[in-house]
């Protein structure tokens, strides 16, 4: 058991966006009732080269009273709309397919007919994108500026949702300024040790470089990223690598200037030799980086390669990682979040959205505990981590279940062994599109972070669900449902001239 009523010092190791979140929200849970410190190391500095949220970040910035107008304006955000995927079948430019940010369909208004979103269907069923039912769509193709995009937005509400791009070091910074603001400490300084004590292996301080004084803590959140200082380093906690299912386990970041007039208004993934090129674009620039295989690459040859693809770039550095987790994240009272806890690859923008996830789901097992919190709970607490993480592993994995084949890479990850978890569902979707029911696995009551029409987005954009697939599930749905999304077909064909 944790009673948190009786705790007064709360801690969080490591600043970036991870931390100063977590901040926020032991600082929205206790309030002036306790003193919040964040220890910043002045040796680690973050690297703010493009990173995008998805659409849990809005409702964390909700959550913790931030005006989206106020975020972008210190952040130099922008509005983001989903997710393009260029060359990932073949290696061509021209090979595109999307998965964008929509309104779940709902039988509430007759899109969702017997558990099947049924112009979707229709779209899969005929060999058309997704990407041509969504209101985004228009907005992508004609380079729409952040104006005229927020205008679509307030007229069509919840039909276009949005989530944004951003600078991590200028995210961290105004977190930092925000949550300083409320009564939350700042602490610059290294963290030598870790007192612990021997009875219940709690954390009781932190012991500081050149300080005889050491950090008083009843519960430490840690956000140190991939230095993990407490379950990696102090605690040796084990992992649970995704080496068998995924290979990158390098990272080149670097900038690009705008290619357009304005910002692209979603997350560009570049199919590569080893890998995949992110290209996320902020108000002044486009932050970028090469995620590879270094089995097939080395970091050399990787340079010259996004070199022979963009013109010269000045390369930050190398980011070395390893795809996987942490089997439990809350051991007694040390929490970790973000990179400290795992992280697979930047695809899909999942590692943001899995803290975010984290942070709002210990706040409302907190609170919902009465502030007493049972080790049962802690332990559903790591279950439902796992699971997240489960489910992360095996959407990605499904990005590059394509069949292209021309590079050593793309060869080895095909071959690759699926997981058990998705190779059952890719079998049942060669019968029939995704439905929500197929997904509870990865839920376990948490915010799911890809419905089954995101499955379904990228799903038709791989070649993973067939065509014939999306025609079984029309052939059971009745006529009238049927008649009138084949006339939705017949008005996107004609809208987009296909």
């Amino acid at each position: 058991m944790l009673n948190f009523r009786a705790m007064r010092n709360f801690v969080v190791l490591g600043g970036g966006t991870a931390g100063w979140f977590a901040a926020l929200e032991l600082q929205r849970l206790f309030g002036t009732q306790a003193s919040i410190t964040v220890i910043e190391s002045p040796r680690i500095n973050v690297i703010g080269v493009g990173e995008g949220g998805i659409l849990n970040l809005p409702g964390a910035l909700a959550r913790y009273g931030i005006e989206e107008a106020a975020f972008i304006e210190a952040t130099g955000a922008v509005l983001k709309l989903g997710f393009e995927y260029a060359g990932w079948n073949s290696g061509r430019d021209d090979d595109v397919f999307y998965h964008l940010f929509h309104a779940a369909p709902n039988a509430a208004d007759g899109s969702l007919v017997d558990g099947v979103p049924v112009d979707w269907a229709m779209l899969v069923a005929n060999g058309v994108g997704v990407q041509y039912a969504e209101s985004a769509l228009p907005l992508i193709r004609n380079n729409a500026s952040q104006t005229e995009t927020l205008g679509v937005r307030a007229a069509l509400g919840a039909r276009l949702p949005t989530s944004m791009h951003f600078d991590a070091h200028r995210v961290a910074a105004y977190l930092k300024s925000v949550a300083t603001g409320r009564g939350v400490r700042l602490l610059e300084a290294t963290v030598q040790d870790l007192d612990i004590a021997t009875d219940s292996g709690h954390v009781t301080a932190l012991r500081i470089e050149d300080s005889e004084q050491p950090v008083p803590v009843d519960f430490l959140i840690d956000a140190s990223g991939f230095a993990r200082l407490t379950l990696g380093r102090r605690f040796q906690v084990p992992m649970r690598p995704f080496g068998e299912y995924l290979l990158h386990d390098r990272a080149i970041p670097f900038y690009l200037p705008h290619p357009r007039q304005n910002p692209h208004l979603v997350t560009r993934a570049v199919a590569m030799n080893a890998g995949w090129m992110w290209q996320i674009p902020v108000q002044e620039r486009v932050g970028c980086g090469y995620v590879y295989s270094s089995a097939h690459l080395s970091d050399d040859a990787a340079l010259q390669e996004i070199e022979a693809r963009v013109g010269k770039v000045e390369a930050v550095r190398t980011i070395r990682f390893e795809a996987g987790h942490f089997e439990d994240v809350w051991i007694g009272n040390v929490m970790a979040v973000g990179l400290a806890s795992g992280f697979i690859e930047p695809l899909e923008a999942t590692s943001i959205g899995q803290m975010l996830g984290q942070v709002l789901t210990f706040g409302e097992l907190v609170a919902g505990s009465a502030y007493i919190v049972p080790q049962t709970s802690i332990t559903m607490f790591n279950e439902r981590n796992r699971v997240d993480w489960m489910g992360i592993r095996d959407f990605l994995r499904m990005h590059y279940d394509v069949p292209r084949r021309d590079t050593a890479f793309w060869r080895d990850v095909n071959a690759l062994k699926l997981p058990d978890t998705y190779a059952t569902l890719k079998a049942c979707w060669q019968h029939r599109l995704p439905r929500s029911a197929d997904l509870q696995p990865y839920r376990q009551g948490n915010f799911m972070h890809f419905e089954a029409t995101s499955w379904i987005s990228v799903g038709q954009g791989t070649g993973v669900i067939p065509p014939q697939a999306a025609a079984a599930d029309l052939a059971r749905l009745p006529r009238e449902s049927v008649v009138k999304s084949h006339q939705f077909l017949m008005g996107v064909k004609s809208r987009f001239a296909l």
